[in-house]
């Protein structure tokens, strides 16, 4: 098939009509608010000419380079301000185009999520102002390194004084050009950090690896620990095998203490850690020594409506049933035991897979 007349254009024609577009371009007026490029042609006074190629020359005002300073030959981009001023040079300004290059600095730091360091400059009720080659704010709620703030506290709230002149590791979660609003955050920053460690600890740590760490903080299902990479948590179950005690209280933020890999799950990048399995076993030990039929002193540690825990050893406990607790029938375990008491106690169950131990009070009675 033919090409239609209109569109038969040989290369020589078309590369003419791509250069005419081009000049085209070239010779519209500049408008307010764009971008240009251009070279400094001369430097006099207050003043540089700035060449604009095919366009009336620029001209820039030579306090606007602040500490960068402009030199004749070098290459320029700047904002168009007035696209002619009175003696028909183009009006140009460098802060405007640093600021709008700041701005796409921002949007696409906004949309990578890539951290960056600042320092704080300044201070307020609401939260800090940094520099980030541009005025930037981090509220009260994103400040992640510091602690709860009295807001009843009339001014600056001292930690929050205290961070002027610090760098803080942030991350841009909101930046608007149009309402000149650049909002940053420390504690997204350190999530994002503490993920990005996980997902190398979970890459390279393995079972039963032995760790110097720690403590980073404690929660009510037990304590992340620091060790290098990442941080792992330590389960409540898995601080001490001391029974009858709150596991949590016995660590402190920033003890340091030496843990053993348990668990990795790689894909949800979580490290469990153990402080008691570095220990010997007490269970262990306890039932290497005693057997069904011993007669030992147990210190009672709790009463519930089925029975009484007792100590046996150290980190070792047995079920004293209600059944077990006298010769004739106890209605209510309480009546019969106190915690703290010591009582003897002999052994009549030993179930090592569960570790449980059965106790008989009303039997070592008897002995």
């Amino acid at each position: 098939m033919r090409p239609y007349p209109h569109m038969s254009v040989d290369p020589e024609t078309m590369e003419e009509l791509l250069a005419s577009e081009a000049r085209e371009s070239s010779l519209r007026p500049l408008r307010a608010g764009e971008t240009v490029e251009g070279t400094v042609a001369a430097i006099s006074g207050d003043e540089a000419t700035i060449d604009l190629g095919d366009r009336p020359a620029g001209v820039i005002a030579v306090r606007e380079a602040g500490a960068e300073q402009l030199r004749v030959g070098e290459p320029v981009t700047a904002t168009v301000v007035q696209a002619e001023g009175s003696d028909g040079r183009v009006v140009l300004s460098l802060r405007r185009a640093r600021h709008r290059r700041e701005w796409a600095r921002m949007e696409a730091l906004q949309r990578s999520g890539e951290l960056i360091d600042a320092e704080a400059v300044d201070a307020n009720r609401g939260g800090v102002i940094v520099d980030v080659g541009m005025r930037g704010f981090v509220p009260l709620s994103q400040l992640g390194s510091i602690g709860a703030i009295d807001t009843a506290e009339a001014g600056v709230p001292e930690p929050v004084r205290a961070l002027v002149g610090k760098r803080l590791r942030l991350r841009v979660v909101e930046a608007d050009a149009k309402r000149d609003r650049l909002i940053l955050s420390e504690k997204a920053a350190t999530q994002q950090t503490r993920r990005e460690r996980k997902a190398q600890g979970a890459a390279r740590l393995q079972e039963g690896d032995v760790l110097e760490g720690t403590v980073a903080s404690i929660t009510s299902y037990g304590v992340f620990v620091d060790v290098g990479v990442a941080d792992g948590l330590v389960h409540r179950s898995e601080i001490t095998w001391d029974k009858g005690v709150e596991p949590t209280s016995l660590l402190s933020v920033g003890q340091r203490v030496r843990v053993i890999v348990v668990a990795v799950d790689r894909e949800r990048q979580r490290i469990s850690l153990s402080l008691k399995r570095l220990a010997d076993d007490p269970w262990q030990r306890f039932t290497r020594e005693a057997h069904v039929g011993t007669t030992l002193p147990a210190t009672v540690t709790r009463v519930m409506p089925y029975g009484a825990f007792a100590k046996v050893a150290q980190g070792v406990e047995g079920l004293i049933h209600v059944s077990e607790l006298a010769t004739d029938r106890v209605a209510e375990p309480g009546e019969i035991v106190r915690v703290g008491e010591v009582l003897p106690v002999k052994i009549v169950g030993v179930d090592t897979e569960r570790r449980r131990l059965s106790l008989s009070a009303r039997l070592a009675d008897r002995t």
